[in-house]
């Protein structure tokens, strides 16, 4: 007992009811307790809940079984650590045999726990690392067969584990290349061919192709012998799709670059040119190679030169710029554009995107219109456009789309139109989200095509039917979203999407579109002024013609009037002598009298002639005025009475407001201020009033006709003139419209749209105002006001 007492191995003795008879020092160490400190307690109180049942059940499987039992348990110290053990129970049995009380010896495993749970915490980081790598991992032998392959590779093929131990590497590679990795792995494993990254196509256990990135190294055994290869994969088919998205996406934004109907250039900020499209060369008439050899100063005229460097740094504070200059071509031609600019970055270089339409035609439509404007003495307004912020999306291919002046509009070979830019959508009238994937067909009318609406739904003939204006521009008519059809100019390209190898290639159309309506209306315009001019010529000549005649009459009737005075004054003699006459002669009188009614053609011959000498006046009068207004002699302003201009054109319509029963009553003071002006064109302004105001009041029907009110009022620096009438008035949503050319609420037929588009060029032209007031079945009032000092 010494001897136990002193050793270092744990030892104690148990009253076969569990309570502590002895425990050595070492026993009293391994729990923390001093020597004796056990001595009365159970093993039970010693032992942790989770090992009371097999510590009971082996001291009762030991007194039963009568032979040692050797198990692992723990131990709860006097800190509350749980002591990991083994030991070795027996019985102490007394002098005769019989059990007296348990013994055991114990051994500690702290340590060797500590060391196995170190172990396999290494061992699961081990796998944690090996399966939830960020990349794919495998192992080969010799013969090709796969050995081990973390969780990654697994996921990333679709397969169990299980499922691919001990299957060739190459059964996992696309049929396509699994001749060439048959030899490739064996020339590896024989050291003949070096190792390196390389691609290739792996095919999933759901048939999906998947592109990786393999790296190799060679496992090798104690002897350095080649046994088989280890691998990392790395899934590259995102990449793959990308590079060639982008490729496509580069393709595209070139193609629109080269295609665009726009000059495009782009340059640094020190004006060096860096890019240029199709349509620059042929604008200037410089190849390509020779524009990239200039800067903007080789190409701007002298005007637009000198402003680069203020425009340059608003461009570079603002972002974007728009303004009109001049180019010089190769040839010496300055021709007038148009530049929408845009600050784009290339890398790490800051540019500016500039694209520059030729404006010359609208310069040549503007000067015709201008000397249209002079011979009327009106200032037209252009329009002016409005500016679209170029965005980058997608390299240039977003940018110039959104950027384009003129309607982008991009469709498959079907004929579906699958881009849609805010050009377009200005123009037709209908959003992006509704017009993708609609047939051209929905926005485009091909008159080529033969007679009759195209049919609105989706036909894959769309495509072809298209694809013959490829490489053409031509006009054709468009449909906007309310069903307005509108005269456009096409220029339709076609690009091929994809990487040019014909495996997957799809084609598209991509078309530039300009609005041709205000072209159209200008034509339109500038045909109705000549016939407005010839009919004014017309009218000059038929009033010359009319007034030589009508002087001959007026002459004549000037004699006749003089000499019937004297023809009555003869037979008033004849007639006072009569009854000395014999009574035959004087019967032969009285019959020629009553056959005459001689009594009523003297008394009513003298006023038949007034009111045809009134009517011949009358008639003078009017081509008097026919003359003077369709003078075609250089406008020349003169101070005038309105009054005056205002009767001439009640002249010129007195026989429309009597036929329609209107009456006009004139509001002026005694002695107005005259107003400098040209006479004939403000009197055809109040006369297109007077005109409109007649039209207005007939259109109601009214058998009692109506009343025409103008007024005349000096203000302080102007002259008012306003013509109010008891019509039908006007809508208001046709006020804002009013003076626009071609608008017109009447029927077909009864007007051109153009009588208060050129009243408002003509006042304006004057440097005075026209304005109207109305509710619609209560008349109308126009107001005109034109300054005192011109």
């Amino acid at each position: 007992m010494a001897l136990l007492e002193r050793s270092a191995q744990p030892f104690v003795i148990v009253e076969l009811s569990g309570t502590v008879l002895h425990a050595n020092r070492a026993f009293c160490e391994l729990l923390g307790y001093e020597p004796g400190g056990l001595d009365g307690r159970t093993i039970v109180e010693l032992t942790p809940e989770r090992w009371h049942s097999t510590t009971l059940q082996s001291l009762r499987r030991i007194v039963e079984q009568r032979r040692p039992l050797r198990y692992e348990k723990e131990y709860r110290s006097r800190d509350g650590r749980a002591v990991p053990v083994d030991l070795v129970a027996d019985l102490l049995p007394d002098a005769q045999g019989r059990p007296l009380a348990l013994y055991a010896i114990i051994t500690d495993l702290s340590d060797q726990k500590l060391a196995e749970r170190a172990l396999r915490a290494s061992e699961a980081r081990f796998r944690e690392l090996f399966d939830e790598a960020p990349f794919g991992y495998h192992e080969i032998d010799r013969d090709g067969r796969i050995t081990a392959i973390n969780r990654t590779e697994c996921e990333l093929l679709g397969y169990d584990r299980e499922e691919l131990i001990g299957r060739p590497i190459v059964e996992l590679v696309d049929r396509s290349q699994r001749a060439q990795a048959e030899r490739a792995v064996a020339e590896k494993l024989a050291g003949l061919r070096p190792l390196g990254p390389f691609e290739r196509t792996y095919r999933r256990r759901d048939g999906r192709a998947l592109i990786v990135s393999i790296r190799e190294r060679v496992r090798r055994d104690d002897q350095g012998r080649c046994v088989g290869l280890r691998s990392t994969v790395q899934d590259i088919t995102e990449q793959k799709l990308m590079e060639a998205a982008l490729i496509a996406s580069q393709r595209r934004a070139q193609a629109l670059f080269d295609g665009i109907e726009d000059a495009v250039f782009v340059h640094d900020t020190d004006g060096r040119l860096l890019e240029a499209n199709p349509a620059a060369s042929r604008l200037l008439g410089y190849s390509r190679d020779e524009l990239l050899r200039m800067t903007t100063a080789d190409i701007d005229a002298e005007d637009t030169a000198a402003g680069f460097r203020s425009r340059l740094d608003q461009q570079l504070r603002d972002g974007h710029l728009r303004f009109e200059g001049h180019h010089r071509a190769k040839d010496g031609r300055i021709i007038p554009v148009e530049i929408s600019t845009s600050t784009i970055q290339l890398g790490e270089q800051t540019a500016v995107l500039a694209v520059i339409r030729d404006v010359s035609e609208r310069k040549a439509l503007e000067a015709t219109r201008r000397r249209f404007a002079e011979m009327q003495e009106a200032n037209a307004k252009v329009l002016a456009e409005t500016n679209r912020m170029l965005r980058e999306s997608e390299a240039r291919y977003r940018l110039l789309t959104e950027a384009s002046l003129d309607a982008v509009v991009v469709a498959d070979a079907n004929g579906r139109i699958t881009l849609f830019n805010p050009a377009a959508e200005r123009i037709f009238g209908v959003s992006t989200r509704e017009i993708l994937g609609q047939p051209l067909s929905r926005i485009l009318i091909d008159d080529e095509e033969g007679p009759g609406e195209p049919d609105l739904g989706l036909s894959p003939d769309d495509g072809r039917r298209f694809s013959r204006l490829v490489g053409r521009t031509v006009e054709l008519r468009g449909r906007r979203k309310g069903g307005e059809v509108f005269p456009l100019e096409l220029s339709l390209n076609a690009v091929v999407d994809g990487n040019g190898d014909g495996d997957g290639d799809r084609v598209q159309f991509i078309g530039s579109i300009r609005d041709l309506t205000e072209r159209q209306r200008m034509r339109d315009m500038l045909v109705q002024s000549e016939k407005l001019a010839s009919i004014g010529l017309l009218s000059a000549g038929v009033a010359h013609e009319i007034n030589n005649p009508l002087s001959y009459v007026a002459n004549n009737l000037a004699v006749l009037e003089r000499d019937l005075r004297g023809i009555f004054e003869l037979i008033g003699a004849y007639e006072a002598v009569r009854p000395a006459l014999p009574a035959e002669a004087s019967s032969a009188i009285g019959r020629m009298e009553e056959e005459l009614d001689w009594e009523y053609v003297r008394g009513n011959t003298g006023r038949l002639l007034a009111r045809t000498r009134e009517g011949v006046q009358r008639v003078a009068s009017i081509v008097s005025t026919l003359r003077g207004m369709a003078r075609t002699a250089p406008a020349r302003k003169e101070r005038v009475p309105m009054a005056e201009l205002v009767a001439s054109a009640l002249e010129m319509a007195q026989g429309q407001l009597r036929k329609a029963r209107i009456s006009v009553e004139v509001d002026a003071p005694e002695r107005p201020a005259a107003v400098p002006c040209v006479a004939n064109q403000v009197a055809q302004v109040i006369l297109n009033l007077v005109i409109n105001a007649a039209q207005a009041i007939e259109s109601l029907g009214r058998p009692e006709g109506g009343r025409i009110l103008i007024r005349i009022r000096d203000e302080a620096d102007a002259q008012v003139v306003e013509v109010a009438d008891d019509g039908c008035g006007i809508p208001p949503e046709d006020l804002p419209r009013l003076f626009d050319p071609f608008f017109t609420t009447k029927p077909v037929g009864e007007g051109t749209g153009l009588g208060l588009a050129i009243s408002h060029s003509i006042v304006a032209g004057h440097g005075g105002t026209i304005e109207v007031d109305s509710q619609p079945g209560r008349g109308a009032t126009f107001r005109i006001r034109l300054p005192l000092v011109g």
